[in-house]
C-alpha cells in the first residue's frame, strides 16, 4: 500500500476522487486546527498558572502537520481550479 503524500499529482485522480479527497483533508485540517488552539490555550493558561512544563512545546512540534495538511488542501484546490470546478 503506497502512502500518499501532499506532492503526489493530483491530476492523476478523478475529480470525484479529487473532492472526495479535499473534503476529507478539509475536515481533518479544520479539527486539528481548532485543537491546537485549544491545545495552545491550555498550556498557556497553565503555564500562567504553574509555570512553564514539557506541554508547551506539543501545539508547536504539531504545528508542521497542520501546514502539511493546509499546502495539501490546497494543491487539491488548485488543481480543481484547472478544471473550471470550484
Amino acid at each position: 500500500m503506497k502512502i500518499q503524500s501532499h506532492k503526489d499529482n493530483f491530476s492523476d485522480l478523478t475529480t470525484e476522487d479529487l473532492i472526495k479527497k479535499k473534503n476529507a483533508t478539509s475536515l481533518t485540517t479544520g479539527l486539528l486546527a481548532g485543537v491546537l488552539v485549544a491545545l495552545f490555550i491550555v498550556t498557556t493558561l497553565q503555564t500562567i498558572n504553574k509555570g512553564v512544563t514539557a506541554l508547551v512545546g506539543v501545539p508547536f512540534a504539531l504545528l508542521p502537520s497542520l501546514i502539511q495538511s493546509y499546502s495539501q488542501v490546497k494543491s487539491i484546490n488548485k488543481e480543481l481550479k484547472s478544471r473550471n470546478i470550484n
